[in-house]
């Protein structure tokens, strides 16, 4: 019997051929209603055909890719605009839902999130009022209605045109008030970003010549980097580093860098008190007067930078938390505006002179405590960003990433004096001595003076001994790598010494014990092997070796070094810390391809052939592990078949009226007969499998012959595109930072001896260079009265004030006024009478 369709039950609801949408049709044109033809019908390509639980509906993308046609049949009934975030779309994935279509289908085929679908779904059955929060998506959650968007857009030209700066946060505050909704700084940035766009420009007459620049978008204005030019504070309105100088209206205009208006640093500083929130950081008075001088001309902004450090300000941004009009009260007018901050820091970080002077500064604060001993550390700072720069070796992260690295010189007590920042481009064994010999001449160290490194890891190698060993001013000390300890024999033991440790306390003390002996190293005569066994107090023992080229110096002393290296190690947590050694400061790269000549490169192992090598290791893997299967299954296959023969004896040898035990001999010849047909489809395969390995062991070797196995490092590179940041100006803040821990360090001793508890000296002490005060001004003296935030107890303030009398015994004198004495005091807030001026 014949098939029958819908075309030949019903003839007369064929339409006349159309151009269609292939496999769908257009409307029908009934012959039995004669009407005007219908206009073409959209043509597209289908992405959701009908299904068992959708029978009827399909989707097609039109040819343009910007709408959904929906079909019901052949029959167009929803044309959807192909955008995710309008309603038709959003209504259209909810009823498809709750129709019964197929999530996943609909996922894929949308690119939505099932979560996302369901809300869709659930939207139509709830009420119009959570429809509307559900289709609005993120949207919805936002607090600015309407009524506050005409109300913002009304208010701001008036806030603006009494002052720009602080604009944004007058207009929150109105908000707040009128509206009673408080607004987050983010939840009003959509807001302000209409009201920042650029109006349309329309037709004027040309502006004379000299007239005003346009005005800086409301980002600069809100960050602190430019004010108005009439504002009524008085503060200058400082120019945007950007602007062209011709950009500027012509007149006398105060320098943009300082801040001014403070009443202390007249011709003659008034008499009286003053509040100031800093006054703690006047316990290092000496440094800050002494560090702006320390090139020609004085740096102001030196003082600034390393007094904001010991205020936690870890990085130029955070300055903008400071209290600037009480720091001017001990530094004089300073430079506020961050921009400006960046644009003198890259101008200083660019001279030599001034990086050398810096170091021998902090060489000088370190006094007495600089021998010819020295931890040589390499520090590791992992970068997070996204340009293109070299990765090297993470301690911390235990894999290779994008590193920063810096190589810190500390002397022997931990204290750090000179460090390079740079990346991997050369690896420490490289970068050893090109330190050294530039931290001879930053430090002034003259070129007869020997110096002994101690380094802990990554300068083991055969070819920094051999340079070591023959510069007679330089020796090395390090552990050696790969040692394997023996039985220990006490005959050998050449002497013993004890490093003793503080815990929490002077009088809590740590013992550990060594024994040691000295023998030539076996692999380089050249170099001393000292052979160490070392005891802790829990009675845990190690045994390691250490290496150096100096034979003459005393064996204790060489093992005392090298067992204290944690001192700069621990350093650097309390240098991130507190004082942000992290801090990459800068952002700004360069290209390798314009170090080019700037440089020195090498030779490296090319990337193709390290590529070749690996594919070659891969290939011989694959092979063997055939070759090794293969060998295995042939032996199997003996082994079965000297199995048959011996089944095949059995049988023979049974009587002819055994037949259970024939048919068990039976089963187990059936068995192996199958593993044999198994073993036979499988060498084949496998045959195969060893034949395409020897063919590509075979290509690799012929390309590894054609590939150079070395390519200039440099060229790669640059073909890699890869940078280098740039380390200037992270160099200049670095090396304040380090003065800056040495400063304090040096300060804490008299305190830290007094208090004689190391749990939390610095806490104490670091809290009370905090501290707050009243500067009672005199004629030759400032009487500095601290509030601490801290609570001190009845033995602790004494103690602190013991310390403050030791220091008032050294006759500070105020960094910007010399002859002016400073005397510390510990003040109580029972001291005080308060009283608020309300002005009106």
């Amino acid at each position: 019997m014949a098939s029958l369709d819908s075309d030949s039950l019903f003839p007369e609801l064929i339409p006349d051929p159309p151009p269609l949408p292939s496999p769908s049709v257009g409307p029908k044109a009934s012959s039995l209603k004669p009407k005007e033809e219908p206009p073409c019908p959209p043509s597209g390509q289908l992405i959701l055909g009908a299904n068992k639980r959708n029978p009827m509906l399909s989707v097609y993308h039109d040819e343009g890719h910007d709408q959904f046609l929906i079909y019901h049949g052949f029959e167009i009934i929803e044309i959807v605009p192909d955008d995710p975030q309008s309603a038709a779309f959003k209504l259209m994935l909810g009823r498809f839902y709750n129709c019964g279509f197929k999530c996943r289908s609909l996922c894929e085929t949308f690119s939505i999130d099932p979560k996302t679908l369901r809300r869709f779904g659930r939207a139509l059955k709830s009420t119009p009022e959570e429809m509307l929060r559900i289709l609005e998506g993120r949207r919805a959650a936002r607090k600015i209605t309407t009524e506050m968007g005409s109300f913002a857009r009304m208010r701001w030209p008036g806030i603006v045109a009494y002052r720009s700066y602080g604009a944004a946060e007058r207009l929150r505050q109105e908000l707040q008030t009128v509206f009673g909704i408080k607004l987050s700084r983010s939840g009003l940035a959509p807001l302000l970003r209409e009201l920042q766009s650029p109006a349309p420009v329309l037709p004027q007459a040309p502006a004379p010549e000299g007239g005003l620049p346009s005005e800086e978008p409301f980002e600069k204005r809100e960050s602190g980097t430019q004010c108005s030019a009439t504002e009524p504070t008085g503060e200058p309105a400082p120019v945007p580093a950007d602007k062209p100088a011709d950009s500027i209206p012509p007149g006398p205009a105060p320098p943009p860098q300082t801040v001014q208006g403070s009443p202390f640093f007249a011709q003659d500083p008034a008499p009286g008190s003053y509040w100031c929130e800093h006054a703690g950081v006047l316990l290092f008075a000496r440094l800050l007067g002494a560090i702006a001088k320390v090139s020609a001309p004085p740096q102001d902004i030196l003082a600034q930078w390393l007094a904001a450090l010991w205020l936690d300000a870890q990085n130029i941004e955070q300055t903008k938390f400071l209290n600037w009009e009480d720091l001017e009260l001990i530094l004089g007018p300073g430079v506020r505006y961050p921009t400006h901050q960046r644009d003198q820091l890259r101008v200083l970080s660019a001279d030599p002179a001034l990086i050398h002077a810096l170091f021998g500064f902090n060489q000088e604060q370190l006094g007495e405590s600089v021998s010819t001993d020295f931890y040589f550390d390499p520090h590791v700072k992992h970068y997070t960003g996204e340009q293109n720069v070299l990765k090297g070796w993470g301690p911390k992260l235990r894999f290779a990433d994008k590193v920063l690295q810096s190589d810190f010189l500390h002397t022997a007590q931990g204290a750090p004096i000179y460090f390079e920042t740079t990346d991997n481009f050369a690896d420490l064994r490289e970068r050893f001595l090109g330190v050294v010999a530039r931290a001879r001449t930053a430090l002034g160290w003259p070129a007869d003076r020997v110096l002994t490194q101690v380094v802990d890891r990554g300068i083991f190698g055969d070819e920094v001994f051999e340079r070591v060993a023959a510069d007679p001013y330089l020796h090395l000390i390090t552990w050696e790598k790969g040692f394997v300890a023996g039985p220990w024999e006490p005959a050998l033991v050449s002497g013993k010494t004890v490093i003793t440790r503080c815990r929490n306390s002077s009088t809590n003390l740590r013992s550990y014990h060594f024994e040691y002996f000295a023998r030539p190293w076996a692999k380089n005569p050249k170099v001393c092997q000292i052979v160490v066994q070392a005891t802790n107090p829990q009675g845990r023992i190690i045994q390691v070796s250490i290496l150096t080229d100096d034979g003459t110096r005393a064996l204790d002393e060489i093992v005392k070094l090298m067992f204290r290296r944690w001192l700069q190690e621990n350093d650097f947590k309390y240098l991130n810390q507190h004082f942000g050694i992290n801090q990459i400061t800068s952002y700004r790269s360069v290209d390798y391809e314009k170090l080019k000549g700037q440089i020195e490169d090498r030779e490296v192992k090319s990337g193709a052939r390290k590529a070749l090598d690996q594919s070659l290791k891969e290939a011989n893997r694959d092979l063997a592990r055939e070759l090794l299967a293969e060998e295995l299954a042939a032996f199997a296959h003996a082994d079965r078949q000297k199995k048959s023969q011996e089944l095949t004896a059995q049988w023979e040898a049974l009587p002819a009226g055994d037949s259970a035990e024939r048919t068990a001999l039976q089963r187990k010849r059936k068995i192996l007969a199958r593993a044999d047909a198994r073993y036979e489809l499988t060498r084949v395969k496998r045959r195969e499998r060893i034949t395409r390995g020897h063919t590509v062991l075979e290509k690799v070797r012929t390309d590894l012959a054609a590939t150079p196995p070395t390519e200039s490092r440099l060229d790669a590179l640059i073909e890699a595109r890869m940078v280098k940041l740039e380390p200037q100006t992270k160099r200049l803040m670095d090396i304040l930072r380090i003065t800056a821990r040495n400063g304090f360090y040096h300060a804490l001793q008299p305190f830290k001896k007094a208090y004689d508890n190391y749990r939390d000296d610095h806490g104490y002490f670091r809290q009370l260079t905090h501290s707050a005060g009243v500067l009672e001004v005199g004629a030759d003296e400032i009487l500095i009265h601290l509030f601490p935030r801290t609570q001190y107890g009845g033995g602790l303030r004494r103690i602190v004030s013991e310390v403050l009398e030791q220091l008032n015994a050294e006759k500070l004198e105020h960094p910007k006024l010399p002859g002016r004495r400073l005397r510390f005091r510990l003040a109580h807030r029972s001291e005080l009478d308060l009283k608020v001026r309300i002005g009106h």
